[in-house]
């Protein structure tokens, strides 16, 4: 990959920052590439994955992205459809939503002519009230775009009317579907969102935003860039601080899809998304204290209200985007670091009549090159740029969804990256890791589309990826660094054992994870497929012979330490190494102890929020979802799980049997 360098030195708190700046990225557009001077020692890594299925097509109304509107925006009054044909949209006068309260339903239309008016008009204004309230009549829908009274539009079906001054009609209204709007209407749209349609609110001193409108062209395609620079001073805990700086350009994209049925129910097919892409260039430096914990820096937050025409009717869709700098440490180090980041990804829901709704994630592309990097002291320091986003409907959110690319490294010593190509200085180990984590859900409150709600979201797989980047040992040994290592099978399975790559599949058909030779889990998502593994306290546990067995059925439970669940433990003297999950069943996977464990046990239960240590290590391994972890003196022993009830096809974790490790 090539990399473009910028004025300003650019890294991600080692190299996460850049990472995650690809987040932002549209996929609509390629990642801006070009050429940096002199060659550099640091591995460049690529990560692909297929390319996501493409949008039902549309083979009925075409639908473009409407251009920004300039004044105010009319509504569309219409007749709801009616079998197959959408809904016809009337001759009523120029009128926009002037208020709007969706608690209560209550709105008032205004004509949308401005100015002073002539005494005849004025004269005239109850003769035009009365015109404008016989336009609009109960059972009518009214179709907004954005006003300053409904910033995200609104779809509502009349239901009382009234005339008002000055030409106004007040009118009572329930929420309204597309079924009613666009009846059996096929229609897709995948598009670049203008920047020029873009808000951004820096959320620190030192941010500056850039927009590139590029070149404008017809059915609402269109290209440039929103480009963001900081160099900025963010506080850490501890009275720590890290320095920020370089830049990151995103290019969001929408996806939109809509195919009815017969009648006005729910409609055959849907689809609703966003991609992203991204170039960053990022240079952080910053002195590290102690376990800091996970250190969210929000720096800038977009938002943007495109409208889908699909024919004369207006369907809107709401995106916000906030970018955040992610960082962490476990440990003492001073961190220097610059990296670049090229990527593009994207999630989308679909709905199909039947089966319901599934929600894709597209790894897309990620590339993380480590410019320059800097590293003293011994501790496991983890950095990203975080972009957490979300699409909705009018105001009914149907996908959120977080995408993390970062660097961790792992020092007991120095090691130092000039990115000119020569020798890296290297003074203790290192090690040099990208990774990807992706996280987000289904929305189940899209009442908009008339398909069928649950009162919880519904959280799709998460994915997670970790690869090498370099990993360098010279002088004389260190100090032992402590290993944090997740994990995640909810796409494949996560398999970091060496010992059992060689060995036959140690559960077959189901979907596992393992730690490391020596590492024990100490950590499960309640949500996902998300675990944590660690040596901390206790390095190499597992026996020389690599004795190992796997439990389902709770073969080894002496005591029932979570009523009412479901269990998977291991027999005295193992500990839990991995975890495997097919459909409604969950396993673990028993490692034998190289030495006596403790027998002082726990239940820790997770299911309603996080339950880990005040100071947890290890950072946040499943973003957004429940976790527990035990103490860095304990050991899982076992698993009770159960399957939600929104969720019955799928066991997941709702506490741990936490154990002393001697």
């Amino acid at each position: 990959m090539t990399v473009r360098k910028l004025t300003s030195s650019a890294a991600a708190t080692t190299t996460v920052l850049l990472l995650c700046g690809a987040i932002l990225n549209g996929a609509a557009a390629s990642p801006a590439a070009a050429t940096t001077t002199g060659t550099t020692t640091a591995t460049s890594t690529t990560f692909a994955t297929a390319d996501p299925a493409a949008a039902p097509a549309g083979s009925g109304t075409p639908a473009t992205l409407a251009p920004p509107a300039s004044g105010t925006a009319e509504a569309v009054v219409a007749t709801p459809a009616q079998g197959s044909a959408p809904a016809t949209a009337t001759a009523a006068p120029g009128l926009a939503l002037s208020s709007y309260d969706a608690a209560t339903g209550s709105a008032v239309l205004a004509p949308t002519t401005t100015g002073a008016q002539s005494p005849s008009a004025r004269a005239d204004a109850p003769a035009a009230a009365d015109d404008a309230a016989a336009a609009v009549q109960p059972g009518q829908l009214i179709d907004s775009p954005p006003t300053p009274a409904a910033p995200q539009g609104a779809l509502v079906a009349v239901t009382g009317v009234q005339p008002g001054a000055d030409g106004k009609v007040v009118v009572t209204t329930r929420p309204a579907t597309l079924p009613e709007l666009l009846g059996a209407t096929s229609t897709s749209l995948h598009s670049a969102v203008s920047p020029s349609a873009f808000q951004v609110q820096p959320r620190i001193g030192g941010i500056q935003v850039t927009t590139d409108l590029g070149t404008t062209e017809g059915h609402g395609s269109v290209s440039g860039s929103l480009g963001l620079t900081a160099d900025a001073t963010v506080p850490l805990p501890n009275g720590s601080s890290a320095k920020l700086s370089g830049s990151v350009s995103i290019t969001p994209a929408v996806d939109f899809s809509y195919q009815g049925g017969l009648g006005l129910i729910d409609p055959q097919q849907a689809r609703i998304g966003f991609s992203l892409g991204a170039h960053a260039d990022w240079h952080v430096s910053a002195d590290l204290s102690a376990s800091t914990g996970a250190v969210r820096i929000p720096l800038a937050t977009y938002s943007a209200s495109p409208v889908v025409m699909v024919g004369p009717l207006p369907v809107v869709i709401n995106l916000n985007f906030t970018l955040s700098a992610d960082i962490a440490a476990d440990g003492t180090v001073t961190l220097d670091a610059e990296q670049a980041y090229d990527g593009q990804w994207g999630v989308h829901s679909d709905y199909v009549k039947g089966p319901g709704w599934t929600t894709t994630t597209d790894p897309g592309t990620s590339t993380v090159t480590p410019l320059r990097l800097n590293l003293r002291g011994s501790a496991s320091a983890k950095a990203g740029l975080l972009a957490e986003g979300s699409i909705a409907l009018y105001d009914t959110v149907g996908v959120k969804a977080s995408i993390e690319p970062y660097l961790r490294a792992a020092v007991n010593g120095s090691i130092v990256l000039d990115g000119a190509g020569g020798t890296p200085d290297i003074n203790g180990t290192a090690a040099l890791y990208g990774g990807l984590d992706i996280n987000g859900a289904l929305m189940a409150r899209l009442a908009i589309l008339g398909t069928p709600i649950l009162s919880a979201d519904l959280p799709f797989l998460a994915f997670h990826r970790e690869w090498l980047l370099a990993s360098v040992s010279t002088g004389p040994n260190p100090p032992r660094l402590v290993d944090w290592t997740s994990l995640s099978s909810g796409l494949s399975d996560d398999a970091h054992s060496a010992y059992l790559k060689t060995r036959a599949d140690w559960d077959p058909y189901a979907l596992k994870a393992s730690c490391p030779d020596g590492s024990r889990l100490i950590g499960l998502s309640h949500g996902g497929d998300d675990g944590l593994c660690t040596d901390v306290t206790k390095a190499d546990l597992w026996d020389a012979g690599h004795a190992y067995l796997v439990d389902h059925g709770g073969t080894y439970v002496n005591t029932d330490w979570a009523p009412g669940y479901s269990k998977a433990q291991c027999p005295a003297g193992s500990y839990v190494s991995g975890y495997s999950r097919n459909g409604r069943t969950m396993g673990v996977l028993c490692a034998k102890s190289t030495a006596p464990l403790g027998t002082s046990t726990r239940t820790l239960w997770f299911d309603k929020g996080d339950n880990r240590p005040a100071v947890a290590s290890g950072g946040d391994f499943a973003y957004g979802f429940a976790k527990g972890q035990c103490a860095n003196d304990e050991f899982v022993a076992g698993v009770a799980y159960s399957q939600p009830w929104w969720q019955l096809w799928a066991a997941r974790p709702y506490a741990l049997l936490c154990q002393k490790l001697a």
